[in-house]
Formats: structure tokens, sequence, C-alpha cells
């Protein structure tokens, strides 16, 4: 893999800032950020930076439905609310697969905020569909898993559950596979390895 992806990447955030803000689990990504959601009323300190320190949309991952308080915070501060559906338990493939190419388009051109309700699983998977299925081919790193890690006792099975369904789907759906068997097992082996496994 490149290790100058970022590069590829708008990285005009001020990231010292957004740092600065105290928000949970926050890290820098793909020329955007990940935490926890900014619908939670104990980031709304945050909504200001965030805003002057130049992200420009919000990633919703919540699966539970296009959430009208998070939607309207983004109305009232000026910037863009994308909804991307992720359950770990492998349902919305089909939403996932179809608004794929917006996500990667999104996360490509930097300057977003990212998050499911803790910033941590569910964007995990997302963040992995996203290199599994665009990013990877474009020599892109994969991303550092920050909740499906061994070292907080967890597995990569729900990131693989999904990345199989999202797979499968398209294979059917296409009528050929989005890559083939070998590479998508390399790659998953690679984040594997992100998440601490050998």
């Amino acid at each position: 893999m490149s290790n100058d992806f970022k590069t590829n990447f708008n990285s005009t955030l001020d990231i010292d800032s957004i740092m600065s803000t105290g928000i949970p689990d926050i890290a820098t990504v793909y020329g955007g950020v990940r935490g926890r959601t900014m619908s939670s009323r104990h980031q709304s300190k945050a909504w200001p930076v965030i805003i002057q320190s130049g992200v420009k949309i919000i990633i919703d991952l919540r699966e539970d439905g296009i959430n009208s308080r998070l939607s309207g915070l983004c109305k009232l501060y000026g910037i863009e609310y994308f909804y991307y559906p992720v359950d770990n338990r492998g349902g919305h493939v089909e939403s996932m697969v179809r608004l794929l190419p917006e996500l990667c388009r999104i996360i490509d051109q930097g300057s977003f905020y990212i998050a499911c309700a803790m910033g941590l699983h569910r964007t995990d998977i997302a963040l992995c569909a996203y290199w599994m299925f665009h990013a990877a081919d474009k020599g892109i790193d994969p991303p550092l898993i920050c909740g499906y890690t061994k070292a907080q006792g967890h597995t990569t099975e729900k990131i693989m559950r999904v990345l199989n369904g999202i797979y499968d789907f398209i294979t059917t759906h296409n009528g050929q596979e989005p890559m083939p068997k070998e590479i998508f097992t390399q790659r998953k082996k690679i984040i594997r390895h992100q998440a601490g496994f050998d």
C-alpha cells in the first residue's frame, strides 16, 4: 500500500482545533474526522469549532433511520447531512451498496465528519467498506480500526459479516464479483491486521 495516500485527500481541516474539542474517540481519517455522534447534547459546544475548522458534511451511520435532530443541526449550521445506514448484523446491505458510490465520493473529497452513535464500531464498518470496494483499488491505505480491535476484546467478525454481505449482493445483482475472491480474502486479512490480529 502507498504510504503517501494523504496527498489524495483534502487536508484543509483545522485538525488541532477539532482535537481540542474533547469529542470522545475523535480521530483523523482520510481527510476528515471520525468520533462520537454530533447529535449528542454533550457535543453542543463543539459545533461552532467543527464548522470553523472546515467540516463540510456530517455522515450519519446509525441504522435506525434519518436522525431529525442531527439533520436539523446540520441545517442550522449550514452544512450537509448524509445518511448511510450501517447495521453490524448485516442488515441494510442493499442500501449500503446503493449509497456506496456517494459515500466514496464524499470521503474522497475530505472535510467530513463520520460517526455512528459512539464513533467506533459502525464507523469501522463503513470505513472498511469504503476501503474494500473503492479506495484499495487506488492504492490508498486501509483505515485504522478503532472499535473492533483485539486490544478492546472484540473481533472483526461483524465487519466481515457486512463486507461479505456487500460482496455477495454485488455479485448476485451484477452477475459478476466486484473483485476476484482471492483479492477480497487478502483485503480482509489486511483489515484483521489493522485490528490487531495476525
